[in-house]
């Protein structure tokens, strides 16, 4: 039995004129959970319901969980980071990793 964890997505946003890299697991989802309030079974409406506040987010604590791996915290703004998110038009470079991490099946990303 395969019991690895092919949910990942890596990726790079900017944010105030410096390049973030940024991971989406499922370490990722534990800390938009914890902090923004929200049920693992209403992860999916979220985003649906408010993809502008939740698509960001997501990259938001995905910069946040690498920087964790790395020993150091990321405190920015949330709306300021956001605004940049959605001004700068990186949110399809966000939206494509998300689809990516959740693209597994059942041998792994194809």
């Amino acid at each position: 039995m395969d019991l690895s964890n092919n949910f990942r997505g890596e990726f790079k946003v900017s944010f105030k004129n410096k390049e973030q890299d940024a991971l989406f697991t499922m370490n990722a989802i534990r800390l938009i959970l914890k902090n923004e309030g929200i049920e693992l079974k209403d992860f999916d409406s979220w985003v649906s319901s408010d993809p502008l506040t939740a698509v960001p987010l997501i990259a938001y604590y995905s910069v946040a969980n690498r920087q964790m791996y790395a020993g150091k915290k990321f405190s920015a703004n949330k709306d300021q980071f956001i605004a940049e998110i959605l001004d700068s038009g990186q949110i399809e470079v966000v939206s494509e990793a998300i689809a990516s991490a959740m693209d597994t099946g059942a041998k792994g990303k194809k």
